[in-house]
């Protein structure tokens, strides 16, 4: 089996971001304003905006969610709270969300095995899990490296 990268330590501009996860820019560059996407990478005036590849598989999940249905602020939730499991769990393949039958709290897990029907909360209480997601990070992962990478070889260097 061919493994493919799924780090990279070039960066994109907030315009090649938006292409790879088929997010419109200005609609982007809006959801930070209206704090729909608090988790974008930060900026000073002047300066680009500049993504590494978990920041583009957060805002492409960010998109996907969108495009499921979700409104724009629950997407933006969601897609921050896997940049964080990212952050937190940086060799993680992939994340489980799981769904407790208390809607404000989810789970974000590294593994899960799908066939558990409670989740303990401690050493006397579990709680019922009514669903679950999962999101194969590394499979975003070489997508974007592979835009990333491709993009970097078209650019024009030099006068």
């Amino acid at each position: 089996m061919t493994s493919y990268p799924t780090k990279s330590d070039l960066l994109a501009t907030t315009k090649l971001a938006c292409e790879i996860a088929n997010i419109n820019a200005d609609r982007f560059n809006e959801a930070v304003h209206a704090n729909f996407y608090p988790c974008a990478p930060k900026t000073t005036p002047g300066k680009a905006r500049t993504f590494d590849v978990d920041d583009i598989v957060a805002l492409r999940l960010y998109q996907r969610s969108m495009d499921a249905g979700m409104s724009a602020a629950a997407a933006g939730e969601k897609a921050c709270k896997v940049r964080e499991f990212m952050q937190a769990n940086p060799d993680a393949s992939r994340v489980y969300i799981i769904s407790t039958d208390f809607k404000v709290l989810d789970y974000f897990l590294p593994d899960w095995d799908v066939k558990q029907d409670l989740i303990k909360i401690n050493a006397t209480q579990a709680i019922d899990v009514i669903g679950f997601e999962m999101i194969d990070l590394d499979w975003h992962r070489v997508r974007a490296v592979h835009y990333i990478t491709e993009a970097d070889k078209r650019r024009v260097v030099g006068d």
